[in-house]
């Protein structure tokens, strides 16, 4: 479970260091210190493209700058580790794990288990024939995690082993067609067994459309009880989350809603749920406007408050970091990630850092005053720092504690919407209706709140 610490009151002083972020809080800040600030893993994938020196040197650097847990595209995958029978390829992945260490980045190993990208030999020499297939599957997943024993701080053991037409096994792996539905519990028991304080997940998509019994997340709940029930060695979901644009909509199932409903049921089992594979992209060929991007920021920041806010969810990984190299286009979708082509941030990425900025835990309840609160509370700032403070009612910004301050309210993009100086202890907020962030400062004190205007 994550430990939450407050930012309350903390002046927002956001900017992004080596990529030319011109949102209006200054200097330093970065999604992956405030992500250590807020306990929480955020990350992005290495592109395949990154292990044979194919990027640019700036993808590299905004990726260590930006991001805290880092995971292989496809270099940890079966195929990629043991292209042929009892032959291990373990030099991508070591690059990554050797990268990850010197830049101080918890990893993730993807996956050891899957229906696909399965070395032709397996099938070809052993399809159909259980004894061998576990003698193969068992011996995979002990060499592969015991080759990165205490440097992989967890996996995805089993990958997408549910039917996404109905709410059933997926019949079609070599794994399921010759062992049966057995071969994941089994793989979970073995990876646990080699490595006893790596975090085992189960891995899949479409997660995000509810927990009713007909969808995938429902019938996947039924068998982490399972597993639970009977010791299986499962510590966590992880939920790949690849949304298109419209599927976050409130016509249509899938929504950050639903994928919070399955973090609270995980949570009465004492499983994590981890965001492990995010991407929101528009139908390839539709010309995607600014208040498309705007629309896009918002659902990213509606995914990441889970992550924030559910006790037992930690991980918030991006499925790549720039739309220039996305895999998207496979799936006839476009501009799904955070960074444009040219690898500048673009406003999903502004939203992502101010939620960061302006997330405040919820107190423990023996803080709490007994009486309900409304918009009128004041808001202060943290005790010891300074004596600045404001209070809200309406539209009306009141100040203490200060004489000459200046009052700047931006959206939850970061952008600049209004200024005034007080100077006579309130301020009337000329925005519309909605949540904003409003910064107070006078010389070198600021006290920065996130507050709603109804």
């Amino acid at each position: 479970m994550k430990i939450t610490r407050s930012l309350s009151g903390v002046a927002l002083s956001a900017a992004l260091l080596g990529v030319g972020f011109s949102n209006a809080f200054a200097e330093e800040e970065t999604l992956r210190s405030l992500a250590d600030k807020n306990n929480i893993y955020i990350g992005a994938i290495l592109n395949s493209q990154w292990f044979g020196g194919g990027l640019p040197g700036n993808y590299e650097q905004i990726h260590k700058t930006q991001f805290n847990i880092v995971v292989a595209e496809n270099e940890m995958k079966f195929d990629a580790t043991e292209p042929s029978e009892g032959q291990f390829n373990y030099n991508n992945g070591d690059k990554m794990v050797k990268y990850a260490q010197q830049n101080g980045m918890r990893v993730r190993g993807h996956a050891l288990a899957w229906h696909s990208q399965v070395p032709g030999w397996v099938n070809q020499k052993y399809g159909g024939n259980k004894k061998e297939l576990l003698r193969v599957l068992k011996n995979h997943i002990e060499k592969v995690v015991g080759h990165w024993k205490g440097q992989v701080a967890e996996w995805d053991v089993v990958n997408e082993a549910i039917s996404n037409n109905e709410p059933q096994w997926r019949t079609g792996s070599v794994w399921y067609q010759g062992i049966g539905p057995e071969f994941i519990d089994s793989a979970f028991v073995w990876a646990h067994a080699v490595d006893p304080d790596a975090e085992l997940c189960y891995n899949d998509y479409n997660l995000e459309q509810g927990v009713n019994p007909k969808a995938k997340a429902g019938f996947l709940l039924e068998q982490v009880k399972r597993w639970v029930a009977n010791g299986i060695p499962i510590h966590c979901v992880g939920s790949q989350t690849h949304v298109e644009d419209t599927t976050t909509d409130k016509h249509f199932i899938g929504s950050p809603d639903s994928l919070r409903s399955l973090a609270k049921e995980l949570a009465k089992l004492n499983v994590k749920l981890k965001i492990t594979e995010l991407d929101i992209g528009f139908k390839s060929g539709i010309n995607v406007s600014k208040s498309d991007l705007e629309r896009q920021g918002q659902t990213f920041r509606q995914y990441l408050d889970i992550v924030l806010e559910e006790p037992n969810a930690d991980t918030y990984l991006i499925w790549g970091v720039s739309d220039k190299w996305s895999w998207l286009g496979g799936l006839n979708r476009q501009k799904g990630l955070i960074y444009d082509d040219n690898l500048q941030p673009k406003p999903a990425f502004d939203s992502i850092l101010v939620r960061l900025q302006t997330y405040e835990p919820p107190q423990d309840s023996s803080d709490k005053d007994s009486t309900e609160k409304d918009s009128t509370d004041a808001f202060k700032a943290i005790a010891g720092l300074t004596s600045l403070s404001i209070h809200l009612s309406g539209r009306t910004l009141s100040i203490a504690g200060a004489t000459a301050t200046k009052v700047e309210i931006f959206d939850m993009q970061g952008r600049p919407v209004f200024s005034a100086k007080n100077v006579k202890g309130s301020v009337d907020l000329k925005v519309t209706e909605g949540l904003y962030i409003v910064r107070v400062r006078e010389g070198s004190v600021s006290l920065t709140k996130r507050i709603a205007i109804h």
